[in-house]
């Protein structure tokens, strides 16, 4: 029996629609997936989601303690 706290997996998925060549992307990180696209597609999904992890070190935290909505606002402002 487990008691306490339910450990909170938290994880950015970013997927791409565009693929027409019949290849299945999948790239996995310590705390992110992305998931089919085209080749561009898939390597600009991963710089973005990059970009948001640095921006989230940067403030001196982790995935697991933004709310939804700070996550927005974060993810908005990485360009």
């Amino acid at each position: 029996m487990r008691t306490g706290k339910k450990r909170k997996i938290v994880r950015l998925l970013g997927v791409g629609f565009d693929a027409d060549d019949g290849h299945i992307r999948i790239t996995q990180g310590d705390r992110h997936d992305v998931l089919m696209g085209s080749a561009e597609s898939h390597e600009y999904l991963q710089q973005l989601i990059r970009r948001i992890e640095e921006k989230i070190e940067s403030r001196g935290l982790s995935l697991e303690e933004l709310d939804p909505d700070e996550l927005s606002r974060l993810v908005g402002s990485v360009k």
